[in-house]
């Protein structure tokens, strides 16, 4: 089945229809570059779809995304759904972040925007929560305004958002960063 008719014509079962399509993404760049242009260029139902596929592709092998950080970077300027900014986010905040000032600097700026951004989704808040955590392990120096900053998106925070400023500041504490 082509990728196309996958991402637009079936939507029972996503397991049984996608996986041909998560196994060949994690072995042939190939196909992982056709699922990308769809996650990241298709129409809505595509890119939601697509972005489900990656999502299951980088927990098989997260390594296969090295040559896309760039692209993955691009992309949350470009996203038009919250699929591609959910596992962009979800991808830096649980697997490897680069270690590039130019991409650390975009990737502060974008998450603490992304924070502090009332009754937006939950999702990319709390992504971007982890990453920011995990720089400012790079750069202690910026745990106070992590910190002020988790204060400030608390206001009116949902329980998901709570759990997550709970473990990173308990992080923060054991580090001996706050």
């Amino acid at each position: 089945m082509t990728l196309e008719t996958a991402l637009n014509e079936h939507s029972i079962d996503k397991e049984d229809v996608y996986s041909g399509w998560i196994s060949r993404a994690v072995v042939d760049p190939r196909a992982l570059e056709e699922v990308l242009e769809k996650a990241f260029g298709g129409n809505e139902r595509e890119r939601k779809r697509g972005n489900w596929i990656l999502h299951h592709v980088s927990d098989r092998k997260p390594e296969v995304f090295r040559p896309y950080f760039g692209r993955m970077r691009g992309q949350l300027s470009l996203a038009q759904t919250e699929a591609e900014l959910r596992f962009v986010l979800r991808y830096f905040s649980k697997y490897e972040l680069p270690e590039d000032e130019d991409f650390e600097a975009f990737m502060l700026d974008y998450c603490f925007e992304k924070l502090l951004e009332p009754g937006k989704s939950r999702a990319p808040r709390i992504y971007s929560m982890s990453i920011l955590y995990r720089l400012v392990l790079r750069y202690p120096e910026l745990a106070k305004e992590l910190d002020d900053s988790i204060e400030m998106a608390l206001n009116g925070a949902n329980p998901g958002l709570k759990s997550r400023a709970k473990h990173v500041r308990a992080g923060l504490r054991k580090n001996g960063l706050i």
